[in-house]
């Protein structure tokens, strides 16, 4: 899973290979995921986001505590300034899709109308199939969950490259951990 830090220091620093699972990058990383109620209102979603900016991808439960889907941050964003600021989206609107799209963030109101599909991996699965999720989903981050589909924890796709690519030679040819 390691290997070491090509620097100067002599020190240990950990990097995720291509052989590492899933579970290894959640004990690296540590970041909380952020989880709410298929009925839990966007503004009060919104308030939780803020106070956890490193988790970039909002799971959604349902009663059962089963991931049932995700929210982009960005998508919450549009959403709630749909709301609260909607000309600030309105000078965007050329289009029939575009007007579509923002009539249905106006009436967006919880998670469960703001949710994609849920995106989800298992901690036993690679790195690699976790990077593949996420860039296959065009989203920031992934959930890892267990048999049942309830969350265990979260990777997130900015801080996981960096994981795995800590000390390797960046185009300039100083190690990336600069």
């Amino acid at each position: 899973m390691t290997t070491d830090d090509p620097g100067t220091t002599g020190a240990r620093e950990p990097r995720l290979d291509r052989a590492a699972k899933v579970e290894d990058g959640m004990k690296l990383l540590a970041i909380e995921p952020l989880l709410v109620n298929v009925h839990d209102d966007l503004f009060a979603i919104m308030a939780r986001a803020a106070r956890q900016p490193s988790t970039r991808l909002i799971g959604v439960l349902d009663d059962d505590g089963r991931l049932v889907g995700v929210i982009r941050i960005r998508d919450l964003v549009e959403d709630v300034l749909a709301h609260t600021i909607p000309e600030a989206l309105m000078s965007d609107l050329t289009s029939v899709d575009d007007v579509a799209r923002f009539g249905h963030q106006v009436e967006t109101h919880t998670a469960a109308d703001a949710m994609l599909p849920p995106a989800a991996v298992s901690s036993d699965a690679s790195i690699v199939a976790a990077f593949r999720r996420m860039l296959k989903d065009g989203l920031s981050g992934v959930y890892v969950v267990d048999a049942d589909q309830r969350p265990t924890g979260y990777l997130d796709r900015l801080e996981l490259a960096y994981l795995a690519t800590r000390g390797l030679p960046s185009a300039s040819g100083h190690a990336s951990d600069d």
